[in-house]
């Protein structure tokens, strides 16, 4: 098991830690598993060694960088910034023990984290479009598009983008500390895990914010305001997801249902996120999971 390698002693854990820095630059989804690795060692021995292995991970980007004779220090600092975030949400959550205060951090964080970017960059889109504009090949050969369709393409999702990726970013965050939370429980607190994740409710306070916001953005249709409410439906949709798997355990349904929802989820990844979402904010008021079968008060 990774939780238990990583555990073992401090050389594991920087083996791990290098080898899966090098295998989610070839395979970017598993990054999520690079990050658990520094939220697990946070969690567990404390904010000191995840940075220890957070400039560890670090250092092998910037090696990397100079090999392929790219800017070593874009490397490091892309680094810093990827895996400092799990740092500091990972020892929020072990400080307060509070996964609704932690994902309040990373709301908030997420969302001061979009309107800064929008500050330094009051033209959003002119930033995201040389990065975008380096799939052109693949967006040409692989779906045969002219040149005039790829730009409008480029231009529509550029708007986006700063949001998009917050949004994005605080997902991989969020889904990389279940993880690790769910390695520590495993090895330290078996079954405690399930039972914390059940219980996540972000409160009223957030979930106002985010209709106040959605509200809006339907009547002015502001740009900035859509992209602070992507990462608002973003977070709030692990309320949702939590209140599935509240609802299964407790009219102990066959676990036949989550398994489907997840199925849903890659089939269908953004409207489930929106659907989940949806719930979460509602069950903020409402509390399905304190409700007694049958009982409509």
């Amino acid at each position: 098991m990774m939780a238990g390698f990583i555990m073992a002693g401090r050389i594991q854990a920087a083996i791990f830690v290098v080898l899966s820095t090098l295998i989610s630059l070839l395979f970017p989804p598993l990054i999520v598993f690079n990050n658990a690795a520094i939220a697990l060692i946070t969690l567990r021995k404390g904010w000191q060694q995840g940075i220890v292995y957070t400039l560890l991970a670090s250092v092998t980007l910037l090696i990397i960088s100079a090999a392929l004779d790219q800017q070593a220090s874009r490397g490091f600092l892309a680094g810093l910034a990827n895996w400092l975030p799990m740092v500091v949400i990972a020892s929020a959550l072990a400080l307060t023990k509070s996964w609704s205060k932690t994902l309040q951090l990373i709301l908030i964080t997420a969302t001061a984290g979009v309107l800064l970017f929008h500050f330094m960059q009051p033209d959003a889109a002119a930033y995201w479009k040389p990065v975008l504009e380096q799939f052109k090949p693949l967006l040409k050969q692989g779906y045969q598009l002219s040149d005039a369709k790829i730009d409008e393409s480029i231009n529509d999702v550029a708007k986006w983008m700063t949001g998009t990726f917050a949004a994005a970013l605080a997902l991989i965050s969020i889904l990389s500390l279940i993880i690790a939370r769910n390695w520590q429980a495993v090895l330290f607190n078996p079954g405690g895990f399930g039972e914390e994740f059940r219980q996540i409710n972000l409160g009223k306070q957030a979930a106002i914010a985010v209709l106040v916001g959605i509200a809006i953005a339907v009547l002015t249709m502001n740009q900035l305001v859509v992209e602070l409410i992507m990462v608002g439906i973003a977070v709030f949709m692990f309320q949702g997801l939590a209140l599935a798997h509240a609802l299964v355990k407790k009219h102990n349904l066959n676990k036949a249902w989550l398994i489907g929802l997840y199925l849903m989820m890659f089939l269908l990844l953004i409207q489930m996120i929106v659907l989940l979402a949806t719930f979460g904010i509602i069950d903020t008021f409402v509390d399905f999971r304190r409700k007694k079968p049958g009982n409509p008060n």
